[in-house]
């Protein structure tokens, strides 16, 4: 399906391809969202709720009553839930309320929010979602010349920080980037607004793709650090950094016994066995994605401080 593409002006900007098997059901399966939306609520509570049982009552354990010829019940302890003080019979624990649903399952419950928006002609387009004046006033007016009041707006992988920070203070109007797209936030709010990236984000989330483009040595956009790694933090790049080792190019030459060596002495033989560190450094280098998704949004936000810097 095609959809018209928007600017924050109002103006056209030609139109986006819209795949049908994301934003094109007809048949809005309102039991799955339904099951989408208890999930997500269920798994954000706290279960901090607690009441105190017997044991953790601090009274008296003497027998405060004779055991007969009172004319009443006979007690040993006024920590029993009938006494005023006393313990709580069947109260709430400290628990998580999270439950499983299907992997299946939440993707489709995404796909049919996107389309039931669609579907009733709740979203828009935008080109980009720039709007480096920061001004909540003039940002407040540019929706309403858009006729959106209430919405959620999806950026990028990175928001833009005016635009965020002017929609920060408008009242019924959600922005986040494309990592936090999901159907309760989707269902709560009356418009959709996604910009150009993150059409393209979604689709190459439900294709298989990968959202980033891997680079080369020499290219603009390769970035040579061994952060990129999936299962290297800070702490280890930095121990890696201080034998010589810290950018990819140098680690993907390693040889075996050097590796083994290098490891041994940083102190993370096994995980970098387990993780296949240096075959995870020959792949980026040789242009591919690195794997985790979060080390991709890393690398955008590596490529973003490298070409503020001049350095390509």
């Amino acid at each position: 399906m095609e959809l018209a593409v928007t600017t924050l002006a109002a103006k056209k900007a030609g139109k986006v391809e819209l795949d049908d098997a994301v934003f094109g059901i007809d048949e809005i399966r309102g039991d799955i969202l339904q099951r989408m939306v208890r999930y997500q609520l269920a798994k954000r509570q706290a279960g901090t709720h607690k009441t105190k049982s017997r044991s953790e009552v601090s009274v008296t354990t003497k027998k405060y009553i004779r055991q007969k010829g009172s004319g009443g019940a006979r007690h040993g302890s006024k920590n029993a839930p009938i006494f005023v003080g006393g313990a709580v019979a069947h109260g709430p624990r400290v628990r998580s309320h999270a439950h499983d649903l299907p992997k299946k399952v939440r993707a489709l419950a995404l796909k049919h929010a996107l389309s039931s928006k669609a579907k009733a002609g709740s979203l828009i387009v935008l080109e980009d979602a720039n709007f480096d004046e920061g001004k909540t006033k003039a940002l407040r007016a540019t929706f309403e010349g858009l006729g959106i009041s209430n919405a959620l707006i999806i950026g990028g992988v990175e928001l833009n920080e005016g635009f965020a920070r002017a929609a920060r203070n408008i009242p019924n109007v959600d922005v986040l980037p494309t990592a936090g797209l999901n159907v309760y936030d989707v269902l709560r709010r009356n418009t959709l607004v996604l910009t150009k990236d993150a059409v393209d984000a979604i689709h190459a989330r439900f294709n298989g793709e990968a959202a980033v483009a891997g680079a080369k040595p020499g290219e603009a956009g390769f970035v040579d650090d061994v952060v990129l790694i999936d299962g290297v933090g800070s702490k280890s790049a930095k121990a890696l950094a201080a034998e010589g080792y810290g950018e990819l190019t140098k680690l993907a030459e390693i040889s075996d016994k050097d590796a083994d060596a290098l490891f041994e002495k940083v102190g993370v033989a096994s995980r970098a066995k387990n993780e296949d560190w240096v075959g995870q450094a020959k792949a980026i280098v040789a242009g591919e994605a690195p794997r985790a998704k979060v080390d991709q949004r890393l690398l955008v936000k590596m490529r973003a401080a490298k070409a503020a810097n001049g350095e390509g």
